[in-house]
């Protein structure tokens, strides 16, 4: 398999993997959100190098217009888009879960002052056993 072709399937897993990520991350499912995540860092080195190795083969003075280069250029800033839409999936999931804690954390103070409120106030009782 040529190195572009190793290329197309790599970015075609980063994609599959991005969007499994934010169908995980929509629906909470974190457990798998982490195991895409780990599987996107362990492909990383893997485009890295295919892209060095197919830069090395494609001469610099390609011009930009070269479709080989568009089609790549194309492919990673829909991957960045993908991510991009992930990162805003889980900020707003994280406000979301900020405000609901700040919600339970009021409550809870709102009940133990209902608490004290209504407990019979203790009176200090000595006991002396002479």
């Amino acid at each position: 398999m040529s190195t572009a072709a190793e290329l197309d399937r790599a970015y075609a897993e980063w994609r599959r993997l991005a969007e499994a990520e934010g169908r995980a991350i929509r629906s909470g499912n974190w457990k798998f959100v982490a195991e895409c995540q780990q599987a996107l860092s362990q492909l990383r080195p893997l485009i890295n190098d295919l892209a060095s190795q197919l830069g090395q083969q494609i001469p610099s003075s390609a011009p930009d217009t070269c479709p080989r280069k568009q089609l790549t250029r194309a492919t990673i800033l829909e991957l960045i888009e993908l991510q991009r839409r992930n990162l805003i999936s889980l900020e707003q999931r994280r406000q979301r879960l900020s405000v609901h804690i700040e919600n339970l954390m009021r409550s809870g103070r709102n009940l133990r002052e209902i608490q004290r409120s209504y407990a019979a106030p203790t009176t200090a009782v000595f006991n002396s056993y002479s």
